[in-house]
Order: structure tokens, then sequence, then C-alpha cells
């Protein structure tokens, strides 16, 4: 029964959690939109991880609480996941036209699209479970949320910038 609570309280507080996130990308999403937009290269564009967050974790309201650093944190994420989405379908593009060039004469070799497709399905299920144990790890305790929050941002920044870079070699 107080398990059956606590996520119904959870569950309420995902609308002000929701809200304090899109206030955050607003006041700070810029930062991130310049950095990565400006980065060209891998070295410059993963420098760009935390950023965002750690100037809205370095206000008032974002650095003195627990909620306040995984809303920066959770805001991060949500910038980052808009350009996982971009990147994504953009490659997505480009191999649907490598494999139809491909496919008259070799089929067999024409999956490159299904192969992303399968892989980014994947890689979902890997961060969720590898984020899972992050925030396991911290038992009871409440950096339990911000290293759950830290976990989502930094992956979900990885695979956007390794999407972003995806066969550049053969572009």
């Amino acid at each position: 029964m107080r398990a059956k609570f606590l996520s119904f309280l959870g569950l309420l507080c995902l609308p002000a959690a929701a809200a304090a996130t899109e206030h955050e990308v607003a006041l700070f999403g810029s930062i991130l939109e310049t950095c990565f937009g400006a980065a060209p290269d891998i070295d410059a564009q993963t420098a760009c991880i935390g950023q965002m967050s750690t100037t809205c974790m370095d206000t008032q309201e974002g650095g003195h609480t627990t909620l306040g650093m995984s809303s920066c944190l959770m805001a991060e994420t949500q910038v980052w996941d808009k350009h996982l989405n971009a990147e994504y379908r953009t490659r997505m593009s480009e191999l649907k036209a490598m494999d139809a060039d491909e496919a008259e004469y070799f089929p067999e070799y024409a999956r490159r699209a299904a192969a992303l497709r399968d892989a980014q399905r994947a890689w979902i299920v890997f961060r969720d479970a590898e984020c899972g144990l992050d925030y396991a790890m911290w038992g009871s305790g409440s950096m339990r949320n911000i290293a759950g929050a830290d976990c989502q941002m930094t992956m979900t920044a990885e695979r956007a910038i390794a999407l972003k870079n995806l066969g550049s070699e053969m572009r």
C-alpha cells in the first residue's frame, strides 16, 4: 500500500518537474545550442556535455537542492534528446538512400537503415537499464535522483554525438 502511495505522489510531481525543466531549457538551452552548433569535431562536441546543466546549477534555483540539480540535468537531457532525434532522422535518410542505391545489385547488403533502427532500439533499452542501475546504486538516498538524471543526460548526449558522426568518413 505504501509503495502505491509513493508511486502516486511521484506521478503528482511530474507536471511540476516538467514545467521546471521547460523553464531551464528556455533559460539555458542556448548554451548547449551554441556549443554543439559550433563544435567542429567529436572532441569539441563532447566538451559541450554538461555545460548547460552546470551553468543552470550555478544559479540560486538550480544548485541548492536535489530537485533543482535534477531539473537542470533533465533540461539538458531534453535539449540533447532533440539533437539525438534530429541526427537519427538525418542518418536514417542517408542510410535509406544508400540502401536504395545498392539494393538492385546487392540487396543482401542494403540493410544499413534497418541496422541503425535495431541499434537505436537496443541502445534505448541499454540506456534505461544502465541509468536504472545508477539510480538504484544510491538506495534510498536523495543522490539517486541526481545520479539517474546525470546518467540520462550523459548517455543521451554521447548517443547524439555518435549519431552526428556516424559514417562521417563515408560522407
